[in-house]
């Protein structure tokens, strides 16, 4: 649940800002299977987590702080991130952005 929204009205109330991410990263694959050589995954998600308390009027803006989060793990090369309000409309429709961003 995030304040998100180019209006006063659209953040005046949390809504919910789904996200998904997938990040490349180096080296491809672990070494002999050593959970210490790979990106913790679990970090990554408690970090964007913490973005929630932040208040911003773009996705874009999401993005960029996502992605500054991601790369700061030197092994990440890129990120590619989406974000989608699927409440903003009724009906159906959700409206969000996919942004690669990288190294």
């Amino acid at each position: 649940m995030v304040r998100l929204g180019v209006g006063e009205e659209e953040r005046s109330e949390p809504q919910r800002l789904l996200v998904s991410l997938e990040v490349g990263v180096r080296p491809a694959l672990p070494r002999d299977d050593d959970v210490t050589s790979v990106v913790d995954y679990g970090v990554l998600v408690a970090e964007i987590r913490k973005l929630a308390s932040r208040e911003t009027q773009l996705l874009e803006t999401w993005a960029l702080w996502i992605a500054e989060i991601c790369l700061s793990d030197e092994r990440v090369d890129s990120a590619i991130i989406t974000l989608v309000k699927p409440d903003i409309f009724d009906g159906s429709v959700q409206v969000g952005i996919r942004q690669t961003i990288a190294r």
